[in-house]
C-alpha cells in the first residue's frame, strides 16, 4: 500500500490551519497541520512530506527559523512562506533561503494551490 505525499501546514492560528486543511482536501491533496515549527520538526513524517507551507510570524520558532532549520537538517522539502505582514526584507530573506513562494494573507486559494503544484512537481 502506498501512502500519498503530505502537504505540511504550519500555522499557530487554528482557524488558518482549518481553512487550509479544507482547501487542500477539496483540491485532492493530503494536508497535515502543525501548530508550530517545533511540532513539524518532531513529527517523524519527513519522508512523506511533499511541501511545507508555513506562516512567517509565530510564537517560538518563526517561519524563517523553521526554514533555516529544515535546511540545516538537510531536508529537501520545498517551502512556501505566508504572512499577514509582508515586508520586502522578509520576502528577500525567505526567497534567498530557497522558498518557492512568499504569499500574503489572506491567502488567495488559487495562488497557494499553484505554488504547491509548482513546488511538488
Amino acid at each position: 500500500m502506498t501512502t500519498s505525499p503530505l502537504i505540511a501546514i504550519v500555522d499557530d492560528d487554528p482557524g488558518v490551519r482549518g481553512s487550509l486543511n479544507s482547501l487542500m482536501r477539496s483540491a485532492g491533496l493530503t494536508p497535515h497541520c502543525f501548530p508550530s515549527g517545533e511540532a513539524l520538526l518532531g513529527c517523524g513524517l519527513e519522508d512523506r512530506i511533499a511541501c511545507i507551507v508555513t506562516d512567517l510570524h509565530m510564537p517560538g520558532m518563526t517561519g524563517l527559523e523553521l526554514q533555516a532549520e529544515i535546511v540545516r537538517r538537510g531536508w529537501r522539502h520545498p517551502v512556501i512562506v505566508m504572512t499577514a505582514y509582508p515586508t520586502d526584507a522578509a520576502r528577500d530573506q525567505a526567497m534567498g533561503a530557497g522558498a518557492v513562494a512568499f504569499l500574503s494573507k489572506p491567502i488567495d486559494p488559487d495562488a497557494l494551490l499553484e505554488a504547491i503544484e509548482r513546488a511538488s512537481a
